[in-house]
């Protein structure tokens, strides 16, 4: 495999992954957490906010931008 075919692999191989990835709210503590849930269903929080509602449209706004990525 060339530097260039493994290159390519490895891109091909992040966008599959990333098309799979979801950000998600859960509430936690007293507030709420954004999520990024991968493929496998393993989530990890990225920063917490104390409404539901502004914590659901970083959401909606990141999962639109992956989208549009893709």
């Amino acid at each position: 495999m060339t530097p260039e075919e493994y290159t390519e692999a490895l891109e091909a191989e992040r966008n599959a992954r990333n098309v799979r990835a979801k950000y998600i709210v859960r509430e936690e503590h007293g507030g709420y957490m954004l999520l990024r849930r991968n493929g496998s269903g393993q989530s990890w929080g990225v920063t917490s906010y104390t409404t539901h509602a502004t914590a659901q449209l970083a959401a909606d706004v990141l999962n639109r931008l992956k989208e549009d990525e893709a």
